[in-house]
């Protein structure tokens, strides 16, 4: 069994980390502040969005990634073969499925909004008939999208990033990917000890990663393995450290938001060290938590639902909650645009909870098949 406290925190933090993704896609347009002395209202905004979305909610998905490897490799003796198979088994039903499903039902959702934009007169009522034509179906659970990073790493080797036609589903994608190569690096992991997970995660800092569709990002699941089969807690113990941990943690933040984080050069190259210490913060943030108030958790269905947000929020619920937030604001001062962008990441999470709901009365099958039964 896992110790309880590592369990809690686990549980504790999967509602804040999902409404942090959805953060990290309620960001909208920022510009650069040009004039620090004479701060206007929208440079003020723009400093909250980058702090937001693309400082603090970083942390979201190699949090994420890290827990899944650190749950995946938890009291795993030998990766043998019947072991393999079993967790190939769960991850097909919790992973596998659940990608297939939401792929195929995000291009329904896609033309439904394209279709309520059109009805909106904010959109061509041709846009939802080109869209369909258009659909690459050979490429809708690999690599439908297809770019470069915007920056290379510091060695210049360019960083592709592709996704299925649900984009954040790139996550899932690598996931399921990184769990069927997880006996090579299980077996590296055996081999080198901390030499090895030492050599990962400075490539996973400077980004040295074969020019593939398998993103750097996965490494961050092979260094939660490696943790997990070392026994070690989530929280930082050391007191010294943790205190460090917090200041660079604060620094990288404070820096990352004054350059406007990865659109910077030097923002890009070090947003990876920032998402170590800030998933090393929120843990301990957590375990603080649970120290003061063991028995807090948050509203059953805000975790419950936590998957089920993830995959609706970017193709559904976040286009309506930009149409109903603007709808409210559109006549109000350009002052209230800071709140506006506040208040539309509650919105998203409150209708894709609310549909959540919905299904779990009306169609319960069909949503755990959605969410892999979690």
């Amino acid at each position: 069994m896992m110790p309880t406290i590592n369990s809690k925190i686990i549980s504790i933090l999967r509602f804040p980390l999902t409404f942090l993704v959805v953060v990290i896609h309620s960001r909208g347009e920022v510009t650069h502040v040009s004039d620090w002395s004479h701060l206007t209202m929208a440079d003020v905004c723009s400093l909250v969005k980058v702090f937001l979305s693309d400082g603090v909610a970083q942390i979201a998905v190699p949090t994420f990634f890290f827990i899944s490897g650190y749950l995946f490799f938890y009291q795993l003796e030998k990766l043998d073969l019947s072991t393999y198979k079993r967790k190939l088994k769960s991850r097909f039903h919790t992973l596998f499925v659940p990608f297939v499903l939401w792929n195929l039902l995000c291009i329904p959702l896609t033309m439904l909004v394209f279709y309520g934009e059109s009805l909106g007169g904010t959109s061509l009522p041709t846009k939802a008939v080109d869209y369909w034509n258009n659909i690459p179906w050979g490429h809708i659970f690999w690599d439908y999208t297809s770019h470069h990073a915007e920056y290379p790493n510091l060695l210049g080797m360019p960083l592709l990033l592709n996704g299925p036609v649900l984009g954040t589903f790139w996550y899932v994608r690598d996931l399921i990917l990184i769990v069927l190569l997880s006996p090579v690096f299980y077996w590296f992991l055996k081999r080198t000890g901390k030499y090895g997970a030492m050599l990962l995660l400075l490539l996973l800092c400077f980004r040295v990663w074969p020019y593939m569709t398998l993103r750097v990002q996965c490494l961050y699941f092979v260094l939660g393995g490696y943790w997990s089969m070392n026994k070690h807690n989530l929280y930082i113990e050391n007191k010294v450290l943790r205190k460090l941990n917090y200041l660079l943690t604060v620094g990288l933040l404070l820096f990352l938001t004054a350059v406007g984080s990865y659109e910077h050069f030097w923002g890009f190259q070090l947003i990876t060290l920032y998402a170590l210490s800030g998933m090393a913060t929120a843990f301990c943030l957590a375990h603080k938590l649970l120290q003061h108030r063991p028995d807090f958790r948050f509203p059953k269905i805000l975790n419950d639902s936590s998957f089920f947000v993830y995959a609706l929020h970017i193709e559904f619920s976040l286009p309506l909650a930009f149409f109903v937030v603007k709808a409210v604001f559109k006549h109000l001062p350009a002052d209230l645009l800071l709140f506006q962008y506040l208040l539309v990441p509650v919105v998203i999470y409150a209708i894709s909870v609310g549909a959540y709901w919905l299904m779990q009365k009306l169609t319960p099958g069909f949503l755990r098949l959605l969410t892999g039964n979690r």
